[in-house]
């Protein structure tokens, strides 16, 4: 399937395509089977039937894998309106909103995950998550992979990333149960901090 996948982006100079082929690429896919990987036990022991956002969740692969935790619909929120547009088609099962991460408030969701920390603020990411509810499990994903220019908040390491996080503001402080590094393609490393 990939090669197939190469092939069509090879052949078209579509950025809608090009940008659906590449949210499907097999780094995305090992990134988000890492993460549920390291959350599932969590969730199937502690959680029940959770409320599940993803910010920035593009066009809702992850918010579609998560499905398999909660009966209710899992959110994935972006402010390009065509990941909605395109991801209702390709995850019809996922509930999608257009929203700025600035305008969106986490606090009725027991599980918010964000793997695109790379392209947010560490600013905006620590205003959104202020707007969580105590004890939310927190999943973060961020990389060092500086050669892309929407890339604006890559990390040098794994502590980088976790010292981005704010540990000064009462309300923000994430209290991490893990934080753990992937090498991707022997080509950049993607971070992920766990807590609540």
């Amino acid at each position: 399937m990939q090669n197939i996948l190469k092939a069509i982006s090879k052949i078209t100079d579509n950025k809608d395509i090009k940008s659906i082929i590449n949210s499907v690429n097999s780094n995305q896919v090992a990134s988000k089977e890492w993460l549920i990987d390291s959350i599932s036990e969590r969730l199937e022991l502690v959680i029940k039937n959770p409320k599940v956002c993803v910010a920035a969740g593009w066009y809702g692969m992850l918010a579609d894998k998560m499905r398999d935790f909660t009966n209710d619909k899992v959110v994935s929120f972006d402010i390009d309106p065509k990941c909605a547009e395109y991801g209702k088609i390709m995850y019809p099962e996922v509930s999608f909103k257009t929203k700025d991460i600035n305008d969106f408030h986490a606090g009725q969701y027991d599980v918010i995950i964000c793997t695109s920390c790379e392209h947010i603020s560490d600013g905006i990411l620590n205003k959104f998550l202020r707007t969580r509810k105590e004890q939310s499990l927190v999943v973060l994903q961020s990389n060092n992979y500086f050669g892309l220019d929407e890339h604006i908040n890559c990390k040098n390491s794994l502590k980088e990333f976790t010292d981005s996080l704010s540990y000064t503001v009462p309300s923000a402080k994430i209290n991490i149960l893990n934080s753990s590094e992937k090498r991707i393609n022997n080509k950049f490393d993607r971070y992920m901090v766990i807590g609540y």
